[in-house]
């Protein structure tokens, strides 16, 4: 930012992303941290001789009770020249009647220039006035205020002037296209802390937190921190990024941690400073250790609740590996070597994401539980994030797009892809699918994220995935998944749930699976289910876990699959069709004529259809 401001190209600028975190200050011989609006007044602005700030809630407001001052000197004069009474009766809230006294105000610089020396104004919660919406369907002050900002981003002579406005918002997508398309508006995104941003902060940020637990954290108004501030121009010098301020001497880590700056810095990826303070603060004055353990539950919970529970964490469980999986020998082949690459830090060769497509109940999800596990990285499974509410698809997206590029090395993990991601084509809702599937798109292509994120779609429809997202870079890996392909996979199936479910499979049991159960395609749901009821019968003739052959002919006569037939052959062509090696294919699939699958899959989506 400060970069672009010095440039003198802009006037207009959209900070973005992290803004409701801690930022470092130097103070003399120490460093403080302090909000956004304080950091830009202290450390990128003290020199302005005018620092406005504006929401729609509290309308024009000061950086100091001087420069409160001088504004109103000029605004009576105003008020005498234009027969108005705004010194005496208030300023007016709304952007539409204020933008008109603020130009004014603006072009008063030019005959002042000496006397202001620049002016800045900083706008909080600017989707608010000009939020992201069809044109047509934008009220009349929406459109005047989208008006106003757009002319004063061109405004030549707010540039020479030295007169800077600052958007302040969580998320760009929500506020108005037009105004992030046009070419004198500079983006500024603010990204969660890196690993050495969290060290910093742990080093000089919790001496108040050790020492006493009564003491309040740096002040947020800015008004109070910009007052008798040394003058200073917009700068992007050194001591701007925290790790080259001068650290204090660090806590007693020991004392209250089992874990060291270095491995908390390490462990906290994916937190802001804020929520770190959260967390330090919580276990500190109420003399909870900090362990491993609580360490990761409170992670957990500090993530999940950023992102509005949006996601869900899936923790490594001990013991739980790919050779709990019956049957998929390709698909397992297949992952242990992506979980070979990751163990051993060859991520330059990584997949960027897998596609695991298959029909319902082949086990898809508990395939990849398996292989995060045996990986031994986190996994964070994305829910249904979109919302009814204007803005909030698009802010709760970038909020979970954010902490997943913070929080790497993970596995991201997302069901029902091709509901989840979207197309470009959806219309009839202003446009936010359009942008939710682009900013995946522009996400999950990003290369320069390769062995940090290992994204897995899992869907029973990939032919609903959008092409963009099926090509190489993307989800170029596509492992399907099928049900049992002969009798020794039905047997291997059966006799896997059943350890899992502590039955003890007899032969008289095993015989009966082989004899009328083997030429079945079942799938792990399937076999689940009728072990369940089988169990359930020698439990109610107080046999518990001894289940019989009568309790499995039993459950299997009164086993009815309520699925339609042609949907799950559907799903399993699809699948078929979307695969790219053969050697993830059983034999019959992969030695078929592919023109003759795409005709069958063709003749079942239509019959679906009508």
């Amino acid at each position: 930012m400060a970069r672009r401001w010095n440039g003198g190209t802009y006037s207009l600028f959209v900070l973005y992303g992290n803004i409701f975190d801690l930022f470092p200050i130097q103070e003399d011989s120490s460093v403080s941290y302090v909000p956004l609006k304080t950091f830009l007044v202290r450390r990128l602005f003290p020199e302005r001789a005018c620092l406005l700030f504006y929401d729609i809630s509290d309308g024009l407001t000061f950086g100091s009770s001087d420069m409160q001052k001088r504004f109103f000197e000029w605004l009576e004069i105003y008020d005498s020249v234009e027969n108005t009474n705004f010194h005496e009766a208030g300023l007016p809230k709304d952007l539409v009647r204020l933008a008109p006294l603020l130009r004014r105000f603006f072009l008063r610089v030019a005959e002042e220039k000496e006397k202001w020396r620049g002016i800045t104004l900083i706008i909080d919660f600017p989707e608010k006035l000009i939020p992201a919406c069809e044109e047509a369907s934008a009220s009349m002050e929406e459109r005047m205020n989208l008006v106003t900002f757009l002319k004063w981003a061109a405004a030549p002579e707010l540039a020479r002037l030295d007169i800077g406005l600052v958007l302040v918002t969580e998320s760009a997508d929500e506020l108005s296209a037009r105004l992030l398309q046009n070419p004198y508006v500079a983006q500024i995104r603010i990204e969660l802390p890196d690993a050495d941003d969290r060290l910093q902060f742990l080093k000089n940020g919790l001496d108040d937190l050790v020492q006493s637990r009564d003491r309040e954290g740096a002040s947020t108004t800015p008004s109070d921190k910009s007052r008798d501030q040394k003058p200073s121009a917009p700068t992007n010098d050194p001591a701007a990024h925290p790790s080259t301020l001068a650290p204090r001497p660090s806590p007693l880590f020991a004392s209250w941690s089992d874990l060291s700056a270095e491995d908390l810095a390490a462990r906290t990826s994916g937190l802001n400073l804020l929520r770190i303070r959260h967390f330090l603060a919580e276990a500190i004055r109420n003399n909870i250790r900090v362990t491993q353990d609580h360490l990761t539950a409170s992670k957990k919970r500090l993530i999940e609740e950023y992102c509005q529970g949006l996601v869900r964490f899936k923790d490594p469980k001990p013991g739980i590996s790919l050779d709990l999986v019956a049957t998929h020998t390709a698909a397992k082949k297949r992952l242990r070597e992506l979980a070979w690459l990751i163990k051993n830090g060859k991520t330059d060769v990584l997949e960027r994401g897998v596609l695991v497509p298959g029909r319902v109940g082949v086990g898809k999800s508990f395939l990849i539980d398996c292989f995060a596990s045996e990986c031994g990285l986190p996994v964070m499974e994305m829910g249904e994030f979109r919302s009814k509410w204007v803005g909030d698809t698009e802010r709760q997206q970038a909020r979970i797009l954010m902490t997943i590029r913070a929080l790497g090395p993970v596995i991201v993990v997302v069901d029902e892809a091709d509901a989840v991601f979207g197309t470009r084509e959806a219309d009839g809702d202003s446009g936010v699918s359009g942008r939710v599937f682009a900013a995946f798109a522009a996400h999950i292509g990003d290369s320069t994220l390769r062995g940090r994120e290992l994204w897995v779609a899992m869907t029973s429809r990939p032919d609903l995935l959008s092409i963009d997202m099926k090509r190489q870079g993307r989800f170029g890996l596509c492992i399907p998944l099928f049900p049992a392909q002969g009798t020794d996979d039905v047997v291997e199936l059966f006799t896997t749930v059943a350890r899992g479910k502590k039955i003890a499979l007899t032969e008289p049991s095993l015989a009966y699976i082989r004899e009328t159960l083997g030429p079945r395609p079942l799938t792990g749901s399937d076999i689940e289910s009728i072990l369940i009821r089988a169990k359930e019968r020698a439990v109610l003739a107080k046999r518990d876990n001894d289940v019989q052959r009568a309790d499995l002919e039993e459950a299997v006569s009164s086993f009815i699959d309520p699925l339609d037939p042609d949907l799950l052959a559907l799903q399993e062509l699809a699948a078929v069709l979307s695969c790219s090696d053969k050697r993830y294919l059983p034999d019959h699939y992969a030695n078929a004529d592919r023109a003759a699958l795409l005709a069958d899959f063709t003749r079942l989506k239509l019959r679906g259809r009508a």
